[in-house]
């Protein structure tokens, strides 16, 4: 078997960016501490000597610990193009080999697709430059189209200078759009937004571009608590590198706060109690990571969220659609909203919802407990991993990503998406423009005559559906309606050869077979493609409870056909390696965990201590 090399250790710079005393640093903060990499970060826009960058790559490949620079072409010296000439890059491969791993760019999807410009004082030398950012875009493509040209322009200098890697720091869900642009070494900047989701959308974007490893970096001193004493604070510190290397991440690095404090007006010294905190956590990440074997491939997972083409949810940092700041038709809406479903996703349903099926309550998370979030950019072969994928947010879609799709159920996956996932328009107006009825027809078995009804009607559902989930159904259809939250705009659909799995109806008693259908389920080949009829976003308060109740079947569908079950507090976080090693992290601060484990005919027990890490072989 295969094992992972992960990579462990801290930002050289952050505090203390005078070149002339790296190697101290990488001494004392990297090596003493048993660490194998180092991110260097010189004063941002200064000149800095080439022989420097000789002697750490010497140093550093001497000592096998691998290493990237940071914002090198990003903010360079006046007059220059980067901090770094092509003959010195040429040097530090020919000496450090496959420990040089290239030099990054930060923070350009928050920058340039979040932050409103004037968010970085100018002064700071901070980077990207948001006075790049175009605040005129006409559609969504023209947006993303930017994006990619500003993000080259600092790419381009990298690849021009021969940089082994194009490393590339991320605080958002952006990810993918730097790997379009050629990034194969993307990193997390963990603790800005959610981890939960912040991780499985790194993940599924490297697995979608084929990254030779995607990384982490912690940067717990700014963004994991505003109030640098409190206790849980330092708890979440452990969860971060914890929940980062379930996730799978090859690279766990600590931003700062071992050296220093210096954030929020508040100024710690490194014999502090606090930094020794971060020094503690360094020394944590590097002892488990040599002392456990990761079976390479990363995690298992069955269930993706797709992220759609043009989608610019950022997850962390401004409510506003590619940085395009005021104009009202560009902030956040039912599109964007529609990410908050996985915020959802590590929690059971309320013991009272009716929708919850089964002999035990598995609706806290996926088969083999995680989920990634995947770009609809990605090849068909990257998408037939997953056994279910399911659309949220902003897509416009195309012929060829129809063609895709249809493609990935008849090889046997099951699909997810509203009517407005299929509309192929770019722009934030609301325009309309659906695809040909044979390319509907093949997807959904169902053709559309181009009218729109609209109406404030609840959902039946049939008591079977294709794909063998378990909705709120009922065989005499005599019983309320549910999930009814307000206007919705519909399709007028006939199938030809889809099955009406849900009606719109308002009535306790009715003829269903007047009644338009809500949600379709068509079968292709092995596979379960299902529509549900709107031309909202989930995100959208009148569809949120229905296609809320969609997601968490998918996923709790998933989880009962899984050879590997757990039952335990929804504070569990778990994923399988290989074949049969589990990781068990307990999130909650303050209790343990009882998890019981069935997995091979066997059922295991297994306690775990407030904040523990535990692996397990089923």
């Amino acid at each position: 078997m295969d094992y992972d090399i992960v990579l462990s250790g801290v930002k050289i710079g952050e505090h203390s960016p005078d070149p002339a005393g790296f190697i101290e640093d990488i001494k004392n903060r990297v090596i003493a501490n048993g660490c194998n990499y180092a991110s260097l970060r010189p004063r941002m826009g200064s000149e800095v000597p080439q022989e420097y960058f000789l002697q750490w790559a010497k140093f550093l490949s001497d000592n096998h610990i691998y290493f990237a620079f940071g914002r090198c072409a990003q903010v360079p010296p006046k007059g220059k193009r980067s901090q770094i000439d092509a003959e010195t890059v040429a040097e530090m491969k020919r000496i450090a080999g496959e420990y040089f791993l290239g030099d990054g760019i930060s923070e350009a999807g928050s920058s340039l697709a979040c932050k409103q410009m004037g968010y970085f004082v100018p002064t700071k030398g901070r980077a990207p430059d948001t006075s790049k950012l175009k605040l005129d875009c006409t559609d969504m493509a023209d947006a993303h189209a930017n994006y990619l040209r500003t993000f080259n322009g600092y790419a381009d200098v990298n690849r021009e200078m021969g940089m082994p890697h194009q490393p590339a720091t991320e605080a958002t869900a952006l990810s993918k759009y730097n790997m379009e642009a050629g990034t194969d070494l993307p990193t997390l900047e963990l603790g800005p937004g959610d981890p939960e989701l912040m991780l499985p959308s790194i993940r599924g974007a490297a697995r979608a571009f084929h990254a030779i490893r995607w990384g982490t970096l912690i940067a717990h001193e700014w963004y994991g608590g505003t109030r640098h004493d409190d206790i849980l604070k330092r708890k979440r510190l452990e969860l971060s590198w914890k929940m980062a290397y379930l996730a799978g991440s090859g690279v766990l690095s600590i931003e700062s706060g071992d050296e220093a404090i210096c954030s929020y007006g508040q100024q710690y010294s490194a014999d502090s109690e606090l930094c020794q905190e971060y020094q503690n956590a360094i020394r944590s990440i590097a002892a488990y990571i040599n002392s456990d074997r990761r079976p390479a491939g990363g995690p298992k997972v069955t269930t993706a969220f797709v992220s759609g083409l043009h989608d610019a949810w950022g997850g962390w940092g401004g409510s506003s659609v590619w940085g395009q700041f005021g104009r009202e038709e560009w902030g956040y809406g039912p599109a964007e909203y529609s990410w908050r479903m996985l915020e959802e996703l590590g929690s059971r349903r309320k013991w009272s919802d009716i929708a919850n099926y089964g002999d035990q309550d598995l609706s806290a998370g996926p088969a083999y407990g995680q989920y990634d979030i995947v770009p609809i950019e990605a090849d068909i072969d990257a998408l037939c991993r997953y056994d279910r994928l399911i659309f949220l947010g902003w897509n416009s879609m195309t012929d060829e990503n129809m063609d895709k799709l249809t493609e990935y159920v008849r090889r046997g996956g099951k699909l997810l998406m509203s009517a407005a996932h299929l509309n192929y328009s770019t722009s934030r107006d609301g325009s309309l423009q659906m695809p040909d009825n044979d390319r509907l027809e093949a997807l959904f078995g169902c053709r559309w005559n181009g009218k729109i009804d609209r109406d404030n009607r609840g959902m039946k559902f049939t008591y079977d559906s294709l794909s063998g989930h378990l909705y709120p159904g009922t065989k005499s259809f005599v019983c309320d309606p549910i999930y009814s939250a307000g206007y919705l705009s519909s399709l007028q659909l006939a199938l030809t050869g889809g099955k009406c799995t849900a009606f719109y109806s308002n009535a306790f008693s009715n003829c269903v077979e007047d009644d338009p259908p809500a949600v379709i389920e068509n079968r292709i080949g092995s596979g379960v493609a299902t529509l549900v009829n709107s031309l909202s976003y989930p995100g959208d308060p009148a569809l949120y409870p229905a296609y809320r109740m969609l997601v968490r079947e998918f996923i709790t569908a998933s989880a009962r056909d899984c050879d590997i079950q757990i039952i335990a507090s929804d504070r569990l976080r778990w994923a399988v390696y290989g074949e049969n090693k589990l990781y068990l992290l307990n999130t909650d601060y303050d209790l343990p965990i009882t998890a019981k484990i069935r997995a091979g005919g066997k059922e295991y027990t297994v306690t775990l201590e407030a904040l523990e890490m535990k692996t397990l072989e089923v």
